[in-house]
Order: C-alpha cells, then structure tokens, then sequence
C-alpha cells in the first residue's frame, strides 16, 4: 500500500450547521418547537473532513471565516478533532439550518456567506499545505463563476470539486482533476429536465473531465476512460443530507490508499449510505466498512 497524502478540505463557503428536530411536520404559518438541537461545524469540506478522519485519514480543513460566528465555528471544529487553515474577512460566517420534521428529506434554509475578494482567495492559497485538495460547495458573494474559474487554475495542482450551476460549468471548463455533482445537479447544467449516466458520459466527452456522479439511493458512477457503477443495500434512511460529501471522502481517502477506481466508488457508495442512516453527518468505520461489503459494482460498457 502506498503512503497516502493528507485531503485539504478547501470550503469558500463555511457555515456554522444547525440541525433541528421538530416536534412535527412543517406547517407554513404555524407555530414548531424543536425537540433537538444539534450545531457544529458546517460547509461540504467539513463534512467530507469528518468522513475522511473517521477512515483513519489525514485532512486538513480550509476556508475563510468572519466574525463572531467564526471564532464558534474554530471552538466547534477543533472540539471534533480537526484542524484547519483560515483566512479571516469582514463580515460574518453564514449560518445553515436542517430541519428534521420525519419526512424522508428535510427542510434545508442557507444564509449567503461574508464577501470574498480575489486577494482573500490568493493569500488563503499561500496557506494551503501540501495535499490532495477538494473544493467543496458554493461560492461565497465577491467570486463569480467567472473568476472562480481562473481562480481554479492558481491551485498547485488541479483540484477535485464538488458544486453546481454555473460554478460547476466553471470547474469543467478549467479541466480540474474530477467534478462531483448529482442528477438535479447535472440536468441543470446541460438544460434538461433530468440526467443520469448517459449524460455524464456526454458531458465527459466534451470536457474530458471525470465526473463522479450521485444517485441518491441508487448509489453513483465514476464517469472516466473506464467507467463504473455502484450501488447500496436497501437501508432506513433518517437524513441523508452530507451524504454526497461522504460519498466524495471515502472515494477520495480509498483512493490514497492505492485501491482503483471501482474500489473506491464501492467505499464511497457505503458511506453515503452510512451517513444517510444517521440523524447528523457522521459515519462509523465499522458502519462503512459493514455496508461496504454489501454494496454492488460494476462496469459500464
């Protein structure tokens, strides 16, 4: 097995992620109450940083925090163990409510982030340790798609990103290593009203960029010159927000362990799975590992 490197969890966009339980299903203009509050942490790095670290890997989070908002969010990460490199702004870190009402998916209400500038963007770069980087999740206001993609060019090496919309268009143009997206995702880009393998494959033959692509609980596919398909067991899903950015850990930490490519979609399929079981983003190894094994592959042809 070859010695693997750290994943920098690269996030423009950090949150302090606030899950709450209702008492029952949302209403509009009615009154809720919250049996459970969960806070921690938030933004899809952080997400993919705790995956990766339950594995057994080494990750470093990254991004820009402001305010009061992210001196909590620095107390919160390192009281799960993670470590991180920030650049500060002015403003405040977003906040990022889930709401649990016992409906099969919940009710998600995002703030928009503090303002980013090109320069922010250039001295966090200056900070990044040396890794297999992941830019995961939206654009904070101050970096347009436009910019993002020539932002994307700077890194030391190309990244693997994790977005949507124009952002994601953004990242196939500046041919980064490997996009992840789901079927609402890449439906958006190309202009149709749903997507799925054949798709990825078009896509990937226009862009020649390797496209990891969710299906919810008909598990991905990894979209490259040798294509695969992989898919769960059958299992009761509580939240399966953070799943996509499990996913996209366990397939990136399998593959810094010297697996291939259809082993480490096989990983990451389990721990979406695992983390769609649990009521907050988390994962067990023993819980990957458990539906690892039962989880289905194969090739596309």
């Amino acid at each position: 097995m070859k010695p693997s490197i750290p994943i920098v969890a690269f996030t423009p966009n950090l949150a302090l992620g606030r899950t709450l339980e209702l008492d029952r299903q949302l209403t509009p203009e009615k009154l809720h109450r919250v049996r459970v509050t969960h806070e921690a942490a938030g933004g899809g790095g952080v997400n993919l940083a705790r995956v990766v670290t339950a594995l057994g890997g080494e990750v470093i989070v990254a991004g820009f925090l402001a305010g009061w908002n992210g001196q909590k969010f620095q107390q919160l990460l390192s009281s799960e163990g993670l470590s991180g490199v920030f650049q500060e702004v002015e403003g405040e870190t977003r906040e990022c409510h889930i709401l649990l009402d016992g409906r099969p998916h919940p009710t998600e209400v995002y703030e928009s982030g503090p303002t980013v500038s090109t320069e922010d963007w250039a001295e966090l770069l200056q900070k990044l340790p040396s890794g297999k980087i992941v830019v995961s999740g939206s654009l904070p206001p101050g970096i347009t798609p436009e910019a993002f993609r020539t932002l994307l060019r700077e890194f030391p090496s190309r990244p693997v990103v994790d977005t949507s919309g124009p952002t994601l268009v953004a990242a196939l143009e500046a041919r980064v290593a490997l996009v992840k997206a789901n079927q609402a995702e890449l439906a958006n880009v190309m202009g149709r009203d749903s997507a799925g393998v054949e798709e990825a494959i078009e896509l990937f033959r226009q862009y020649q960029t390797p496209i990891l692509l969710t299906q919810g609980a008909s598990g991905a596919a990894l979209i490259d010159r040798e294509s695969y398909w992989a898919k769960p067991p059958e299992i009761s899903v509580r939240n399966p927000v953070c799943s996509g950015d499990s996913l996209l850990g366990a397939f990136l930490w399998e593959l810094a362990q010297g697996a291939t490519s259809a082993e480490a979609l096989r990983m990451g399929v389990a721990a979406g799975a695992e983390n769609a079981r649990a009521t907050e983003c988390e994962v067990t190894a023993e819980g990957v590992l458990e539906l690892y094994e039962r989880t289905q592959t194969g090739r596309i042809n």
